[in-house]
């Protein structure tokens, strides 16, 4: 299954949107439950951000950090608390693989997921 999604700034900040793409995705409950609270670390940490999911792949675009909401633009500190928490997932799951990249001024995250 793929989720295409725009990056569109209005729906970044639409976090509700997100989760919808996530428990739709078709991935397994306990891999949905871990990107759910991912998506919420990343809100909490003020981040535009968007989710593509393709099978067992997911890529998150970290896009800008709120208020100034300029591509490109992610406060140090809330990208940190981003990445300890993808960290600390892929210590307690030895099933997710993930790496980071950056491209175009967004902060891509990819999380392969092992069956």
């Amino acid at each position: 299954m793929v989720n295409i999604v725009d990056i569109d700034i209005e729906q970044c900040r639409e976090n509700d949107k997100i989760k919808d793409i996530i428990t739709t995705s078709g991935i397994p409950i306990k891999h949905i439950k871990l990107l759910l609270r991912l998506s919420d670390t990343i809100y909490i940490n003020a981040i535009n951000y968007n989710v593509l999911i393709n099978d067992n792949r997911v890529v998150i675009l970290l896009i800008s950090s709120k208020p100034d909401n300029i591509t490109g633009i992610l406060h140090t500190y809330s990208i940190t608390n981003v990445l300890y928490k993808i960290r600390d997932m892929e210590k307690e799951h030895d099933d997710l693989n993930t790496y980071c990249e950056v491209e175009d001024n967004i902060f891509k995250i990819i999380i392969d997921i092992n069956p």
